[in-house]
């Protein structure tokens, strides 16, 4: 069974990091429990990257 993210980090240029939520197969994008160890997993990141100013999470579905 194949693991897909639905999440996805990208830090800009002015050192914002953005969080795409974009949950496979859902018409919505909701934090489900499931979701726990990959959401640590990137507040981590962005915990110990000392250069951020700030983290915004986006959906990457419409509506």
């Amino acid at each position: 069974m194949e693991t897909v993210s639905a999440f996805t980090l990208e830090v800009r240029p002015d050192n914002i990091a953005v969080i795409t939520i974009d949950a496979p197969g859902e018409k919505m994008n909701t934090l489900k429990a499931e979701f726990a160890s990959e959401v640590r997993g990137i507040i981590r990141q962005i915990r110990d990257n000392k250069e951020l100013r700030g983290a915004v999470f986006i959906s990457a579905k419409s509506g």
